[in-house]
């Protein structure tokens, strides 16, 4: 009796510890499921969040346009022919409208970087082999302009156009092709001038880093 007993008892133990074993495999398995679907969600979520930082680049058959909107505010960069027309809107309200004639529009951003709750707009535009960057900031209801530093000194040897723009963090970045620079360790290539940008417009120049131009 007492062995039938003990043979039932461990045959209990045997059952339970079976059974645990079973319920630890699957809650392993179900935490690795759940750790990939929150993983592939935040993936989704990131992407989601660049498309959303992209200014929107539409065409038709006349005429070209890019927008980029911060806050309630929409910057509108039309291309006519040879003449460039950028139009600032605030609340759906047309607040300024400049027209450049003889060149054709690249880029238009939008910012914060002085972080003053007072948006900035950077116009890349290019004619020939020229390139000029207007910049523009809102303040007391209306939009004023200045002036984005110069290329000088060692960040203007080799320079060779091609130029673009992009923000990196709390930096607007101006990025353009170098060749045959006698100070650069590179004979040819891309170079990036980092600016920071003051509450009160000033700029400065806080890093310049070439690398090596990647061919398509």
């Amino acid at each position: 009796m007492i062995k039938i007993i003990r043979f039932t008892f461990f045959l209990l133990v045997l059952s339970l510890l079976i059974g645990l074993i079973i319920y630890v495999k699957q809650e392993e398995e179900n935490e690795q499921i759940s750790a990939s679907s929150l993983a592939e969600m935040d993936l989704l979520q990131r992407y989601q969040d660049s498309l959303h930082g992209v200014p929107k680049i539409e065409q038709t058959n006349k005429e070209t346009y890019m927008v980029t909107k911060i806050e309630d505010f929409e910057a509108r960069v039309e291309q006519q022919s040879s003449q460039v027309s950028l139009q600032i809107s605030k609340s759906n309200q047309r607040i300024f409208t400049k027209n450049l004639a003889d060149f054709t529009f690249h880029q238009i951003l939008s910012t914060d970087l002085n972080g003053d709750m007072k948006p900035e707009f950077w116009l890349l535009i290019k004619k020939g082999k020229n390139r000029k960057i207007f910049a523009f900031e809102y303040d007391k209801g209306g939009i004023k302009s200045f002036d984005f530093p110069i290329l000088k000194g060692r960040q203007n040897f080799g320079y060779a156009g091609n130029d673009s723009l992009h923000v990196d963090k709390s930096y607007i970045v101006r990025t353009f092709d170098f060749h045959h620079d006698p100070y650069a360790d590179l004979t040819e290539g891309r170079r990036s001038c980092y600016y920071s940008f003051g509450v009160d417009r000033s700029f400065v120049l806080n890093k310049t880093l070439d690398l090596e131009k990647i061919r398509q």
